[in-house]
């Protein structure tokens, strides 16, 4: 067992920590749209500094782990979500409100990582309730943590996303149904790009888990639109300040 690589100081409520989760598994989400769509180069240097924030809190983790835990317990900073908490108040507002009121920039389009996110929440319980799946987890990141001191900790090492691309495979990939994600034709072509993207999708499904543990439901979800967008405004302002 590996110790969690962060402690954060921020101390937040439950709902926040729900929320931040969540957006969690919308940052991967939206990391996915945009992979699919542009590959590696379209996403640049901010998007793999959110990609490997994610890595990171996916080998942590863990189907037994504790559940005394906060959201930040896995990340350094707010920062590290600011992509995916665009992306899920986007995904709330958008469909009510064409000029949100928020520090947050509105995305152009949020559809498609909305739907992929709704998938992933699925899937986790499907994965979470299968023993075998479970141990597949915990093996592959035992050896992923190991192979990181062959790699001097590059988390974005083509072998350590192609391992966490296969966990994706051998687990969520074997339920139907799979989560279709639309893209460039061409660029699937290529084996690096393809696992990027199912790597990708393998940190959503494990801050799906984690959104799960810290009892987050999709009902509760559905039904709770309004909280959770206060829940996101305030980590906003958590996070930039603002009192």
């Amino acid at each position: 067992m590996t110790e969690l690589p962060f402690q954060q100081a921020t101390t937040l409520n439950a709902r926040q920590n729900r929320a931040l989760a969540l957006a969690g598994v919308f940052q991967a989400t939206q990391l996915t749209h945009m992979t699919a769509l542009t590959g590696q180069q379209g996403i640049g240097d901010t998007g793999n500094f959110y990609f490997e924030q994610l890595i990171k809190a996916s080998l942590n983790i863990r189907p037994s782990g504790t559940l005394n835990v906060q959201t930040l317990d896995f990340f350094n900073q707010l920062a590290d979500i600011s992509l995916g908490l665009k992306t899920l108040e986007s995904s709330i507002t958008q469909p009510f409100d064409t000029g949100p009121k928020s520090r947050l920039p509105k995305l152009s389009s949020t559809k498609l990582p909305m739907s992929y996110a709704m998938a992933l929440l699925q899937l986790e319980k499907k994965v979470y309730s299968n023993p075998k799946f479970v141990e597949i987890i915990e093996q592959s990141q035992q050896k992923i943590l190991r192979q990181l001191s062959f790699f001097d900790n590059n988390y974005m090492h083509p072998s350590i996303i192609a391992n966490l691309a296969q966990t994706y495979v051998d687990t969520a990939g074997q339920i139907n149904p799979r989560i279709m994600v639309r893209g460039n034709a061409e660029a699937f072509k290529d084996s690096g790009h393809t696992n990027r993207i199912r790597a990708s999708l393998f940190t959503g499904l494990q801050m799906a888990h984690l959104w799960r543990r810290l009892g987050g439901s999709s009902w509760g979800m559905i039904f709770g639109k309004r909280k959770l967008l206060q829940d996101i405004q305030n980590l906003a302002r958590i996070q930039f300040q603002v009192v």
